[in-house]
């Protein structure tokens, strides 16, 4: 071979590698994915957020569930509670006489009203007045027929001397006789009728409001 053959072998060897090397270049670019259209990665929504404006960051809605307001319980007035003003009597603070005051009672029914009255009599609305009726206890308190029945216990603490028993008779007809309807009063002591509360004034059975 001619050494002219042998340098156009080498350049045309060097020409195909050379070729061959840029296809290799080319086919290498052309294996790129470009995106396609309409198939563009978009950032997965999930169920409850959203993105905020601005912030890049995304905030999870909670689903709100109504408040149901709670119930408060309220002391309530009773609508069948009824109250009265009356004139309740007390010894004075030297047991020489009695003293008027004005009272107010609550009841439910007409007839409880004498029972609310008698209560008033046990407890003293000041310190410049006695309770005549401490150491009762009232058993039954009925009306009937224009009578009001009258059951007591007495204990030992709460029976007086002559003029507090006086006192108290006094205090007990003007008390209840203050209710029109009262027209005489019957009172038992442990359910029995007796000559004398505490032994120093007769008891009349009944007491009539013309007695008072």
């Amino acid at each position: 071979m001619s050494k002219e053959w042998v340098m156009m072998h080498k350049t045309w060897q060097k020409g195909m590698a050379a070729a061959a090397i840029v296809a290799l270049l080319l086919a290498g670019c052309g294996t790129s994915k470009a995106p396609l259209q309409g198939t563009a990665e978009t950032p997965s929504s999930k169920s409850g957020q959203a993105a905020q404006p601005g912030t890049g960051e995304e905030k999870t809605t909670t689903p709100t569930t109504p408040t149901t307001p709670t119930e408060t319980s309220t002391p309530k007035q009773d609508p069948e509670k009824k109250e009265l003003k009356i004139k309740a009597y007390y010894s004075d603070a030297q047991l020489e006489k009695l003293v008027q005051k004005d009272v107010t009672i609550n009841f439910k029914q007409d007839q409880d009203k004498y029972l609310a009255a008698l209560n008033q009599l046990k407890k003293s609305p000041d310190d410049k007045t006695i309770p005549l009726f401490k150491g009762f206890t009232y058993k039954n308190v009925t009306l009937k027929d224009g009578q009001l029945n009258l059951d007591v216990s007495i204990a030992d603490d709460g029976r007086l001397g002559s003029g507090g028993e006086e006192m108290l008779l006094d205090a007990l007809q003007k008390t209840l006789f203050q209710f029109s309807e009262v027209k005489s009063i019957e009172v038992l002591v442990d359910g029995k009728q007796v000559e004398s509360l505490m032994g120093h004034m007769d008891l009349p059975h009944p007491i009539k409001r013309s007695q008072s």
